[in-house]
């Protein structure tokens, strides 16, 4: 036993000096050179050796080196790798740069095929989390306003869980679908807003189906514009497909531990951006008068002396004031509204499995009083390796919405806007008060605001489940098939009530209204699967090709019930059974179902030029048997040049470049039951008090052809100076022939209209992008700067027959296609002009023949007023970073198009428009008229007209100026925004080392923070339109105003 003791201390110190020198311990911590964070799931490797280990949440890592080692190498998905030499040190810490190649080197493209952004032959773009979510915007589709070329954004008012609507390269239809199909997760995607009513009378905004989705689950958007890149989605993608992809969980490896939780919460309050510009110098009455119960200001001069306001009340009740402008009688009915959205998420895995769990919680109060929004969130997601070649994934997501809102329209705004100059609206706030009652309140004509946000309310409760599996099977290296099937289920149950508002005193003097109520359920069902194989093979060492070869049926069903109960018999009790007569009920079925095969080939010739050619075939559910089955083929080049040039190889100037171009044509097939003619309730047919079925007034068509869209883009992207300068250019062409549209027909016919393939419509623009970085230091500083700037135009070529025009709708002024002028125009009653433009003035004679003045006319032809959709649209955005500090902007603009603005003819009838005080309500010569001068022969001459109107108060401004010619509402439609502003700052590391928290970041936001818009409109944001997400653009009336909103957020990890 010594004698072992004995050699093992002689043999100790070697021993130990052997062990020492055969392995060391390296430590250190790997951050992001932009932000100074650290960087989890960082593989660090000993170079040559398989010795390897990833960093932790904090970006930190030890690592056992053998004594031989000399370098570690760091690398990271979307990172540029690097090299390190270890010496003698313990220590090596490390920064790692952001790689802008590997971050955009792949992308999801249609039917979820995943591409190098390199090979794509169209143009596409790729929103991230971070910008998506930057803003604190709920609705994904606004997140995107400003930062896609070609993406025309609108919101359809400044209301709660407002829709968004988006249209990509222009409008392509007539009346059918102008939006891009939304997928998510390889499911397409149900994003309609089903309005309650139509017109302007009771309008309510239910808010479009995208925005059911979470904004924080989203990891990234990308936008398929044309036809091109969309086209395997078949004809539901004919106006371009947006693709979200949600996030996945990551595994241990990669976060560094076995499981995160993530925390994020952002309060944002918002108040009106725009109101009108109103006058306050001028009160209630009449020609010039006085008048106690009258809501338009057409009195005399504020002159602050005691007057009353309304009737005398039963108990000699008088409301005395003081005879004065309240300014802000507009601006204080509003709220200070609030949005408080949290967010908490658990991911984690192993090398087999991971998953994304969330919950999300988003509570709205808007700017009109007691109009509220609660959308509820939960989302898994979560991938398997069943066997060695099997692989499963699933994502499933439940939402539940509660919105409770008033109605738009001819509702709460247009009371508010008829409320006198001189009345201080939140003073009736009480509607039981004396004077703010429905007996009491002044006007003799429009209700008390808050008595509408009382009686007149929208109720919906909707529950919605998007859920998909997804099974893939690789036999062999060269194959594998890929399984999907999901599912958009939503059921929406709304309640719409209109309390009875019937006089009880002799000063009640607004229309009586018997009441109303009714109850509606929405069943909406998308069900889809895909089948496909892809193939991929290596030819030769230059040469490789890819085949996916698919199959899809989609089937879609929308299912309403709807009951109205038209006149209540006891007040405040809103059921069905509370009603005088029979109910009113509607029940509508819309079905369709789509089957498609397709194929996709794309060759690849040393990577640099790529072939792509696909083709689908769909059978259609809603078109006639002899022609619902329809092809449609697309091709498409890309060449990198810098790849294939030796010379522009490693080249530092010119960093990347490539050219591509596309064709494709593709279909869109037509609304359900559009070759049968339907059957409604047809009212005291074929006796009175009896139900009876009459055949539709509109003509249906058994002899329907499917719209089709051929479509050709071309392009050039650089890059230059180590990609410190990005941009690409792309110009494309779409002509939509066979338009499917709704035709009036002689009533002789027995039909008022007739469904037809009447059109077609030409589409071109030109998109631009640029993304520079003008600064870029080794301490972690960097300036970014993007922009993108699209000229897009269209013009109707060709409708049916000898028509020149079509009219989608009616109204003055109405939306119309017109044959050589863009798709579609305002078209209405104008001023009657002179050849040089100059408006023409006619003498006003009173009925004893003497000339009151002279004033504009309506020109007896209609004509166009304006162009509906914009021509030039700007987006611009820069960051600032510097280590953990983050300051983006983004602005953004629209130009060229026109709105016809309900809210500048509603303030012209009250008199409370600014411009209706100009004149002092004085006659005057009215700018830029002419006056017509007929000689003997007839003809006519034109001189500067000098004399003054006939009059300067309501019988000028309203009833011969904005009731007759539509022109004199229209405004024009450009606006420049300071879209977002954001500070966000991640606290260093070192202070959360002895901490639980992994991250943890603060930040403060700002949304439509600045309008710019031509000096002639004082009324509107002309980027709301209360027609909500459908064709009828163009025109305003009684919408809630858009809002500016401030937010401060908090994200944590732990």
């Amino acid at each position: 036993m010594r004698k072992v003791l004995l050699t093992a201390a002689l043999f100790a110190p070697v021993l130990l000096q052997q062990a020492a020198a055969q392995d060391r311990q390296i430590s250190g911590r790997v951050t992001d050179r932009a932000s100074g964070q650290g960087l989890p799931g960082v593989t660090v490797l000993v170079k040559g050796t398989t010795i390897g280990v990833s960093t932790n949440a904090d970006g930190t890592y030890t690592i056992s080196a053998p004594s031989s080692a000399t370098t570690l190498t760091f690398s990271s998905i979307g990172f540029v790798s690097l090299e390190r030499p270890i010496g003698t040190a313990s220590t090596v810490d490390v920064g790692l740069s952001t790689d802008s190649k590997v971050l955009n080197e792949v992308v999801v493209t249609a039917v979820g095929i995943e591409r190098q952004e390199k090979s794509l032959a169209y143009a596409v773009d790729v929103i991230n989390n971070k910008s998506l979510t930057q803003g604190k915007e709920t609705n994904p589709i606004a997140s995107l306003q400003g930062k896609v070329a070609g993406a025309n954004i609108s919101s359809s008012s400044g209301g709660v869980n407002s829709s968004k609507r988006i249209v990509l390269r222009g409008n392509r239809s007539f009346q059918g679908e102008n939006q891009p199909v939304f997928v998510v997760d390889g499911i397409i995607i149900n994003n309609s807003n089903i309005q309650p009513s139509t017109g302007t009378i009771n309008q309510v905004d239910t808010g479009n189906r995208v925005g059911d989705i979470n904004p924080e689950d989203i990891e990234t958007m990308t936008i398929l514009k044309g036809p091109s890149a969309a086209a395997l989605y078949g004809s539901v993608a004919a106006n371009g497909a947006i693709i979200i992809t949600t996030k996945s969980g990551k595994n241990a490896a990669e976060l560094g531990k076995k499981a995160q939780i993530s925390y994020s919460s952002s309060f944002v309050a918002e108040t009106p951006l725009k109101l009108p510009d109103f006058q306050n110098e001028y009160g209630s009455g009449f020609d010039n008068e006085f008048y106690p119960e009258e809501n338009t200001n057409w009195g005399p001069r504020f002159d602050g002396s005691e007057v009353q306001y309304g009737f005398t009340l039963p108990d000699g009740s008088k409301n005395i004031q003081r005879y004065e402008a309240k300014p802000n009688n507009v601006r204080d009915f509003f709220n200070t509204g609030t949005t408080f959205l949290n967010t908490l998420s658990l991911q984690g895995g192993n090398a087999k499995t991971n998953y994304y769990l969330s919950f999300s919680d988003a509570v709205q109060k808007g700017i009109v009083p007691d109009d509220k929004f609660r959308r509820n969130n939960l989302k898994l997601t979560a991938a398997t390796t069943v066997a060695e070649k099997l692989t499963a994934s699933t994502s499933i997501a439940y939402n539940h919405n509660f919105t409770d809102v008033t109605f738009q329209g001819s509702g709460i705004i247009d009371d508010l806007y008829n409320v006198s100059r001189g009345i201080n609206t939140p003073d009736y706030k009480d509607i039981n008060s004396p004077f703010g009652s429905k007996e009491g309140f002044f006007s003799g004509y429009y209700y008390n605001p808050y008595q509408s946000i009382n009686d007149d309310r929208f109720e919906s409760k909707l529950d919605r489940i998007i859920g998909n599996v997804t099974l893939n099977y690789a036999p062999v290296e060269w194959f594998n098939l890929t399984y999907r099937v999901g599912s958009d289920y939503s059921y929406d149950r709304r309640n719409g009530r209109n309390a009875i508002k019937v006089g009880t005193t002799a000063y009640t003097r607004p229309t009586d209204d018997p009441g109303r109520y009714n109850e509606t359920r929405i069943f909406l069902q998308d069900f889809t699967t895909d089948l496909l194989g892809t193939f991929r093979k290596n030819v030769t060492p230059d040469l490789s090709v890819q085949l996916i070869l698919g199959g899809n049926v989609r089937a879609s069903e929308q299912n309403t019930l709807s009951t109205t109960a038209n006149a209540l018999v006891l007040p405040n009790f809103f059921n069905l059974a509370n009603r005088s007569g029979e109910a009113a009920t509607d029940t509508e079925i819309f079905r369709r179902r789509l089957i498609g095969a397709y194929g996709d080939l794309t060759v690849t010739f040393r990577d640099y030029l790529t072939l792509t050619a696909t083709g689908r075939n769909d059978w259609s559910s809603t078109l006639p048997k002899n022609s619902r089955s329809y092809f449609y083929p697309s091709v498409g080049l890309a060449f990198v040049f810098t790849d294939a040039i030796p010379v522009l190889k490693d080249n530092n100037t010119l960093t990347y470049g490539k050219i591509r171009a596309s064709y494709a044509k593709v279909g869109n097939d037509a609304t359900p039951y559009y070759l049968q003619n339907t059957f409604p309730v047809a009212a005291g047919f074929p006796f009175g008090g009896q139900t009876g079925f009459t055949v539709s007034n509109r003509a249906a068509n058994d002899q329907l052809k499917l719209e089709q869209i051929t479509s050709f883009e071309a392009g050039i992207e650089l890059g230059l100076l180590n990609d410190r300068v990005n941009g690409q250019v792309t110009y494309y062409t779409t002509t939509s022939t066979d338009l499917i549209s709704s035709l009036a027909v002689p009533p002789s016919t027995g039909f008022t209209s007739a469904i037809l393939n009447i059109g077609e419509v030409y589409n071109n623009g030109l998109e631009t992008t640029l993304r520079i970085t003008p600064v870029k230091l080794d301490n972690g500083f960097r300036w970014d700067i993007g922009a993108n700037f699209t000229i897009q135009d269209s013009e109707v070529k060709k409708l049916f027959g000898n028509a020149r025009e079509l009219a989608a709708g009616a109204g003055n002024p109405v939306p119309t296609f017109i044959i050589g002028e863009p798709s579609p125009v305002l078209k209405g009653t104008a001023f009657l002009r002179d050849p040089a433009g100059n408006i023409v003035v006619r003498p006003t004679v009173a009925s004893n023949g003497d000339i009151l003045g002279y004033d504009p006319v309506a020109d007896p032809v209609q004509r166009i007023l304006g162009r509906v959709s914009p021509k030039y649209l700007w987006g611009g955005n820069t960051t600032f970073s510097y280590k953990g500090l983050r300051a983006t902007v983004v602005v953004d603009a629209k130009v060229g198009a026109s709105i016809y603005s309900g809210t500048k003819s509603t303030l012209a009838f009250t008199g409370s428009s600014a411009e209706t005080a100009e004149y002092n309500r004085e006659a005057f010569v009215y700018p830029n008229s002419v006056v017509e001068n007929v000689d003997g022969n007839g003809n006519v001459t034109y001189s500067p007209n000098t004399n003054v109107t006939s009059d300067g108060g309501f019988g000028l401004w309203y009833s011969r100026l904005s009731n007759p010619i539509a022109e004199f509402n229209i405004i024009s439609a450009d606006f420049l925004k300071l879209r977002e502003a954001s500070i966000t700052y991640d606290l260093p590391q070192g202070l959360l080392q002895n901490t639980f928290l992994g991250r943890a970041s603060v930040g403060f936001s700002g949304r439509n923070l600045l309008l710019f818009v031509p000096k002639e409109n004082k009324f509107i944001d002309p980027e709301a339109s209360i027609f909500g997400t459908g064709n009828s653009q163009g025109r305003e009336f009684g919408t809630i105003p858009t809002t500016r909103s401030y937010g401060v957020n908090l994200s944590v990890t732990f």
